[in-house]
């Protein structure tokens, strides 16, 4: 078959969209093109043209999280830089040979690291024996995630300045729809200086792209591309000498793609449509055509995040808890209404109480889960305030939200009626108990999987462990050989002894040892032997035996 005749035999989906729109407007067959492709295609040219689509790629997000740029961004003072035993340290020199460490897999391996660890040789993935061995003052952190969204937000806010039209590509870009922006700010040429520069300013290290569709701007942003253009029929070529790798498809695609010779976007859209398509997932394919601008790709816009503030002044002022409650109701009442036009919902609030002389009382009311029920929040705030002392009687009040969220709509099972209920039971009275006691007194503990045992539990929210039936989530740590007791000392205490430990009279050792053997890399490293142990009086107790610094023995827990 000569080559024109493989030319004719080319299934008609693996061409371009404006080659099957010409054969079709021809007669001439389009085999593979299905019902209404030629419809949604020429809309969308249309709509794609009018469209021009601003990637900021943050290469560093991991890093970048740590160094203070999302108050930079919002004019604020700047957070404290980045140390590695959790300290603050000083703001205005960054610390040389970052590393940032994946919780995941332990805190065992480096999943970002800075330019100066890069240089010599840690890389993402590298375990953090080998790192340290190759730096050995490289400094590490765990990978904070709510800092990591907290600067993509922070970004996407800083984008409302120039388009109303943001979207996010979580973990680490952000999209700007720029058309309309373009007069403003004097072109493609001065928006982007523009941008680059304020975002230079805050301390971040970007990746920009400007192309007519927001996917084709993500690769070229991942790639370090720096391409701006606003053609639609450019996209296809531009796009042919990216890596596949840009797309963060499935590993085992990309190594399937990597087995049959394709490493780049030319080679994918070169290859036919239909055994691409039975070959890999059909979103791979979207995404292509998405990416070229055949079919559409919407995005869901970013909306800022708003709180709610209102004052009231008290005309008497009021010195008793009963009118005061009084007098805080309406606004409640127009901070559920505020919550239900926007979708919204709270998790914490102030309301300031402002005095003639003494300055003004903050009473801080949290709640487990967002909420936006007038009665919840007004049952919570009346056991808040019923413990409460004026020193001085109430001029006026001002109460001020908290960052809100959005609120969820809860899908419920017809019959798990004792499931929902012993849920909202607890969730109930932990805020009962949080009101009256108050935010500090009540807390969760959380399992950590760490063999030593000062440090295999932390203090979490209450519902965080809480898996809605009444449970705690299992913990991800290997079984102890010996029985562990509930009841551990806040620090290990020495008891006398020799071969045989005493407390309140001679240890007989029931079971053991268990070795524990660990925590050389963090400066907190232990050697013991621990045993479980019973007294004259019949009590069971947790005690270990040093074996490297005195190499006595140790009370460290009892059992019930």
């Amino acid at each position: 078959m000569s080559v024109f005749d493989k030319r004719r035999a080319m299934p008609a989906a693996s061409l371009p969209v404006d080659e099957i729109e010409r054969r079709a407007s021809a007669g001439k067959p389009t085999n593979a093109v299905q019902p209404g492709y030629r419809a949604v295609a020429a809309a969308h040219a249309k709509a794609a043209d009018r469209e021009l689509w601003l990637a900021i790629h943050l290469p560093g997000f991991m890093l970048d999280a740590f160094d203070g740029a999302v108050d930079a961004l919002k004019g604020c003072g700047p957070e404290p830089a980045f140390a590695g035993d959790g300290s603050v340290g000083e703001t205005q020199d960054r610390v040389s040979s970052r590393a940032i460490l994946d919780l995941e897999c332990g805190g065992r391996i480096v999943c970002a690291c800075d330019e100066a660890a890069a240089a010599a040789g840690v890389v993402p993935g590298m375990a953090i024996n080998s790192a340290l061995a190759l730096l050995p003052g490289l400094q590490t952190r765990a990978r904070d995630t709510h800092r990591e969204c907290r600067l993509l937000e922070a970004v996407a806010e800083w984008g409302l300045g120039f388009t109303p039209r943001v979207s996010l590509d979580p973990p680490d870009t952000v999209l700007l729809e720029v058309r309309t922006s373009l007069r403003l700010f004097g072109g493609v040429r001065e928006l982007w200086r523009e941008l680059r520069t304020r975002l230079q300013d805050a301390g971040l290290k970007t990746r920009l792209a400007l192309t007519p569709t927001p996917l084709a701007s993500i690769w070229f942003a991942r790639s370090g591309e720096q391409a701006a253009f606003g053609r639609r029929t450019e996209l296809p070529g531009r796009l042919a000498s990216l890596p596949v790798e840009c797309t963060r498809w499935p590993a085992h695609s990309l190594q399937l793609l990597a087995t049959m010779g394709v490493r780049s976007l030319g080679d994918c859209l070169r290859l036919p449509r239909d055994g691409f398509t039975r070959r890999f997932t059909p979103q791979m394919l979207r995404m292509l055509d998405q990416a070229v601008g055949r079919l559409p790709d919407p995005r869901p816009l970013y909306i800022a995040r708003r709180q709610f503030v209102a004052d009231c002044d008290l005309e008497p002022e009021i010195s008793d808890v009963a009118r005061l409650e009084v007098a805080v109701a309406p606004l409640l009442d127009e901070l559920c209404v505020f919550l239900q036009k926007n979708c919204s919902a709270v998790q914490a609030f102030e309301l300031h109480l402002v005095h003639p002389q003494a300055g003004r009382t903050v009473v801080d009311l949290c709640f487990v889960q967002p909420t936006a029920g007038r009665e919840h929040i007004g049952s919570l705030l009346h056991e808040r305030l019923s413990g409460l002392v004026l020193c001085e009687a109430v001029r006026s009040l001002s109460l001020h939200s908290r960052v809100l969220t959005a609120a969820e709509e809860v899908v419920l099972d017809l019959f798990a009626g004792h499931r929902r209920e012993s849920r909202h039971g607890v969730t109930q009275l932990i805020e009962r108990l949080r009101a009256r006691l108050g935010p500090e007194a009540v807390h969760g503990l959380s399992v950590v999987p760490e063999h030593r045992p000062e440090f295999a539990c932390a203090v979490m929210e209450p519902m965080t462990a809480w898996n809605g039936s009444g449970t705690c989530l299992p913990a991800r740590s290997v079984a102890p050989v010996v029985a562990r007791p509930l009841w551990l000392l806040a620090e290990p205490q020495p008891m006398r002894g020799g071969e045989r430990p005493c407390h309140e009279g001679e240890l007989h050792l029931e079971a053991g040892p268990e070795r524990i053997e660990t925590g050389w890399w963090d400066g907190h490293d232990v050697a013991r032997d621990y045993y479980v142990a019973r007294n004259p009086a019949g009590v069971r107790l947790w005690v270990f035996r040093e074996r490297r610094t005195h190499k006595g023995w140790f009370l460290h827990g009892v059992f019930a």
